[in-house]
């Protein structure tokens, strides 16, 4: 006989990075819902996004496949139609699939097996983020004056604008998000077709700029905030894709002083609180709504952010704070060890989720590279495999990680190999590549990343992918313009209520919800 197949909440946040967090260590941010759903649930100490940037790391939870697998190059890379994506599979599965937020999906396919999408996006659909240069048309004077990669969406602007705010683009957009998930919970509840549901809930916060209203402000002082856990390098003591970024950022144009600093994390971990707070009203919601004792809650982010880590911000690097992901996995029935040390990667969601909603792993049409996370749940895996890619934004040529265990190799054709022992160096400061003691090491792993990567040939596809797509771009832009953003239908929000020719009761009647326990 089929299990009861569990409803599924997908909470996402955009660019927290694990070490603000207390379940992995922080002794500052606030954040009691999820401190919670990880007293009750299962954490994944070593979760790693894909990618370090939006588009491209939310493709790869989506398809469990690495960006470079489905051509997701950058943030104005196009996620395919045809790439089969979660939503497909629980679809298939006999879900009701929905999302409220952000997934930067890039062209006109805003839904990929999404049967809802509730909101629209915050960033554009189309082809205009293509970086304007590829690998080959950089300039010289840019790379050997300063390493400079050009083109980028954060800058320095975003640090040094910290503060609180009564209102900014992101806290409308999250706050919408919310509201909308929770009144769609509601609904569905009322009038669902008895599927169980999948629902995507992905707030754009705490991506930078760093401003937060005064209510999560204020939970804070400059005071109390913690210093990095690994101090600033020096510029010239940097490794050379580190000064690249630290010019990409116009980080040389302004200087980040302590307390500068300061606000820049206060202004983070507010913004950390908030979309802590939404968790808890979406634990709330679903308690209402009589189905919190059957539904399945995963936590994460689609990427980290270095939080002035190492004297470096946003994302762009395949250093932990910028890579490194909290991952929960809550399921009502409380099973599974507490703390998994297993190396993991978004890739995994995929094949989990599948996993958890009854789904048939025979079904998959085509190949994937995660591995599903619930024989974690009962037996770690400490050696386990995780990969991650730096394909384009502040880099010269693709750049790719592996982590087997506690070792760490990032290896790119354009910047020095670097070797990290995570276990005896968590801050990354010692690059082991160049000590003889660990060659042979060295080599186990360097062979594992050839046997994934063509890296000359990779360089190649990303190169001829961006000229089309520059050119693509440049011709939408003349004539009539057709646009591929996605907007809710306003009116079906309406058609609840009650309207000419139906009763008053009846109308007010069907719409009753009542509380599970009365």
């Amino acid at each position: 006989m089929r299990r009861k197949q569990p409803n599924i909440l997908l909470v996402m946040c955009d660019q927290l990075t694990a070490i603000a967090l207390s379940v992995y260590g922080n002794r500052v941010c606030r954040t009691p819902n999820i401190d919670r759903l990880a007293e009750q649930g299962s954490v994944f100490e070593n979760a790693y996004c894909n990618y370090p940037l939006c588009a491209p790391s939310r493709f790869a939870l989506m398809s469990g496949r690495l960006p470079s697998r489905i051509g997701a190059f950058d943030n104005a890379a196009e996620f395919p139609a045809a790439v089969p994506t979660i939503a497909h599979y629980l679809r298939d599965a006999g879900y009701y699939t929905c999302i409220s937020g952000k997934m930067h999906f890039v062209g006109p396919d805003q839904h990929h097996g999404y049967e809802d999408r509730l909101t629209t996006e915050i960033y554009p659909a189309d082809f205009s983020w293509v970086p304007p240069k590829t690998y080959d048309e950089l300039e010289d004077e840019e790379i050997v004056a300063k390493g400079k990669v050009p083109f980028g969406v954060s800058s320095v602007e975003t640090i040094a604008d910290a503060g609180p705010l009564a209102r900014s683009q992101q806290i409308d957009y999250d706050d919408e998000v919310a509201r909308r998930a929770a009144q769609h919970i509601f609904d569905w509840r009322r009038y669902g077709d008895g599927r169980p549901m999948f629902m995507t809930v992905s707030f754009t916060q705490p991506h930078d700029p760093y401003v937060i209203t005064r209510e999560y402000w204020d939970l804070y002082t400059d005071e109390c905030i913690d210093p990095p856990r690994t101090a600033t390098i020096p510029l010239d003591a940097l490794d050379p894709h580190s000064r690249s970024l630290y010019f990409h950022y116009s980080l040389d144009k302004f200087e980040v002083t302590d307390e500068i600093y300061r606000r820049a994390r206060r202004g983070y971990y507010g913004m950390i609180s908030y979309v802590d707070r939404k968790l808890g009203e979406l634990r709330k919601t679903l308690e209402d709504a009589g189905i919190a004792d059957e539904t399945v809650i995963i936590f994460t982010s689609d990427h980290g952010d270095m939080i002035g880590e190492r004297g470096l911000w946003f994302k762009k690097n395949l250093f932990d704070p910028a890579i490194r992901v909290p991952l929960v996995v809550y399921r009502p029935d409380g099973k599974g060890l507490s703390r998994i040390v297993a190396p993991v990667s978004l890739l995994d969601l995929l094949p989990t989720l599948v996993d958890l909603g009854g789904g048939d792993a025979g079904a998959f049409v085509t190949p994937h590279e995660g591995r599903s996370l619930l024989p974690l749940l009962a037996k770690d895996d400490p050696q386990r495999v995780t990969m991650a890619e730096h394909i384009d934004g502040g880099t010269k040529a693709p750049r790719v990680m592996l982590r087997r265990g506690a070792r760490k190799i990032v290896v790119s054709k354009a910047y020095p190999t670097q070797l990290y022992d995570l276990a005896a160096d968590p801050g990354e400061t010692r690059n082991l590549a160049d000590d003889p003691a660990f060659q042979p090491e060295l080599e186990r792993l360097l062979e594992a990343v050839e046997a994934i990567w063509d890296l000359p040939k990779l360089r190649a596809e990303v190169m001829q992918s961006q000229r089309v797509r520059q050119f693509v771009n440049r011709a939408m832009q003349k004539g009539k313009q057709r646009s591929w953003e996605h907007y809710p239908n306003p009116i079906e929000e309406h058609t609840r209520f009650v309207r000419t020719g139906e009763r008053f009761p009846d109308v007010e009647r069907r719409s009753y919800l009542p509380y599970a326990d009365y």
